[in-house]
Parts: structure tokens; sequence; C-alpha cells
């Protein structure tokens, strides 16, 4: 008798301690959970502040992983325990698609804008075309001689090319830590010095011998710095250089000049779309998922003047966020 009282018990214990891990399971999930790209990081985590205020739901949770790890815990299961958005600067692989569907996961992809690096010197000094073969000979800590990897040996433009000038090479730029950073070594600073590479192609080390500084991201001393040697480049995100384009003019590279519009048509490939995934078996069941999907598609956040372009987001063309918004907007009814 003694022996059977102690097992029930030990198997009422245990359904407590079941029930209670499950209200507080259901409790944490409150928040919803984005992960993903560190580029998309900053605009994720300023939708999430607005999207608070708005609602007065819990902030969401958001954590800068890498795009690559954000989809795989985004598509390693559903339910409490799994993130409910994956933030990207690229398009999903099939091969990560077939992971989701594998696991019973169904997708909506929202694309928010873009991210673009811009290379610019002083608006006083006289203009620059390069391509991106040039840049990256020019900045690369290694590059190939007579087909063999060799310490970069160019200290002025016109040994990388006769047409370029007689000039040293010098360049301001973000610390590896930067998001910013790490859009300019993917669109630019990848191992054939062109961009359009897979996701999963590394970048190439920089140069640490005194021709590239490295300054925090988008830093006003750095326009200080091109005005006192205009012939030296800096690398900026779109949106800093734009605000500052009385004292900075853009490169050209590969023929194209950074614009709103050679951004969105893809002539300008120093530039990167940025996408939100949501999955669509959390919308209801996680509160306020649709809800923020559609705070960061809106138009205060990622239309003209959005609070998101301050942080260095370019905003899609009209009709195009209007599309977006729409499917952010029928999310709640969307099926595969």
């Amino acid at each position: 008798m003694i022996i059977h009282r102690e097992l029930r018990r030990a198997a009422l214990t245990g359904v407590l301690l079941i029930a209670t891990a499950c209200a507080a399971s259901a409790a944490e999930r409150e928040r919803l959970q984005i992960v993903g790209s560190k580029v998309v990081f900053p605009l994720a985590v300023a939708a999430a502040e607005a999207f608070h205020l708005k609602t007065g739901r819990p902030t969401p949770v958001v954590e800068a992983n890498g795009t690559g790890e954000g989809f795989a815990l985004f598509c390693a299961g559903k339910g409490a325990e799994h993130p409910d958005i994956a933030t990207a600067e690229r398009r999903m692989t099939a091969s990560e698609q077939q992971g989701c569907r594998s696991r019973g996961i169904s997708v909506a992809e929202i694309k928010i804008g873009h991210r673009a690096v811009v290379v610019a010197k002083a608006r006083r000094g006289p203009a620059l075309a390069l391509t991106h073969a040039q840049l990256f000979q020019a900045l690369a800590a290694q590059v190939r001689i007579d087909g063999r990897p060799a310490d970069n040996p160019y200290r002025l433009w016109s040994d990388i090319d006769f047409s370029l000038p007689v000039t040293p090479i010098a360049a301001f730029g973000p610390p590896p830590t930067s998001a910013q950073r790490g859009s300019f070594d993917r669109l630019i600073m990848t191992g054939n010095g062109r961009a359009g590479r897979s996701a999963q192609d590394s970048s190439v080390e920089i140069r640490g011998d005194g021709v590239f500084t490295e300054m925090p991201a988008d830093d006003p001393q750095s326009l200080s710095r091109l005005e006192a040697n205009p012939a030296a480049l800096g690398i900026f995100g779109f949106t800093f250089a734009l605000q500052n384009s009385a004292r900075l003019q853009a490169v050209a590279i590969d023929g194209v000049i950074p614009s709103p519009e050679t951004i969105a048509d893809g002539r300008y490939r120093a530039a990167e779309p940025l996408y939100i995934y949501v999955k669509r078996e959390q919308v209801g069941a996680v509160p306020g998922l649709a809800d923020y999907a559609a705070e960061i598609s809106s138009e205060a956040a990622s239309g003209d003047g959005g609070y998101l372009v301050c942080l260095g987001l370019v905003p899609l063309p009209p009709g195009e966020r209007d599309a977006q918004r729409q499917s952010a907007a029928r999310l709640p009814a969307a099926r595969m």
C-alpha cells in the first residue's frame, strides 16, 4: 500500500511539473521570436519596438544569428520552441525551402527593401569609375599575380590599370564586426572580385598594410578625412551617402551610379534585397505575428521617409511596396 501511495504521489508530481512547464512555455511564447540576418537585425529591432508601442504586446525577441543559421533554426520545426520569423539579406534557397517543407512548415516571404553599399569620395575631387574587379585588386590582402596568390603589391591605382589615376590607393571603411562591412565583403570582396556569387561563397581578407583604415560605419569623421585627401575612398551605406551628397560623390561601379532606381532594378550590383520569412503555422497561435509583419512592411516603417530608412533601408518602389504590404495583410488567411 505504501508503495502504491508513493507511486501515485510521484505520478501526480510529474503531472504538475509538466503542467507548470507547459504554462511557462506558453507564457514565454507571448513574445514573438525572430532570428536571422545581422544586416536586418537593427531594422527588425526598430520594428519590434514600434510594434510594442502600437499594440501594447510584449516586445519581440530578436537575435542576430546570421542568415544561414537563422534559416536552420526557423526550419527546425513548428511550435512554441521554434522561431516565428527569419530575417535575411538573400532569398531562401531551394534546399532551405525543402528543409522547411520536410517538417511541415509553410513559409510566407515578404521583401521589405534593399541594403546598398556605396563607395564614395569627396565632392571636390575628380570623379572616378571602377569595376568590382578593380576594387577587389585595390583592397584585397592577397591577389593573383601570374596566376598565383601573392601579397597585394599595388600602391597606386595606375598599378592596377593604366587608365586609372596615378594616385595612392587609400580607403576608409567599417570594421569586420559591422553589418555594413559584411555587406561590402559579400557584394564586392568575394574571391573573384565580383558581386553575384552564391551566399555560401566566403569573402577575402582586406589588406592591413595601411591602405585601408577602419572607422565606425557611416562615421561623420570620414567626411573630413576624405576632404583632406580627395583621392581617398570611403565605404558608406546608401542612406548616409545620400544625406551627405553635398560633400560626397558616389563612385560608379561597373558603370552604374547607385540610386533608388538602379538599386531597385538590379543594375547597381553592390546592393542586396532584405526579407522576412513568416511561419504560417504560427500565425494566430502566437499573438501578434501578423501584426509584426504588417508593421515592418508598413509605409511608416519601410516607405519613403520611414523610420527604417534612417537605419539604412532603401525602400522598394511604391508599386512593389504595396504588393508586399498586401502579402503581409493576407497572412492570417494564407495557405500553401
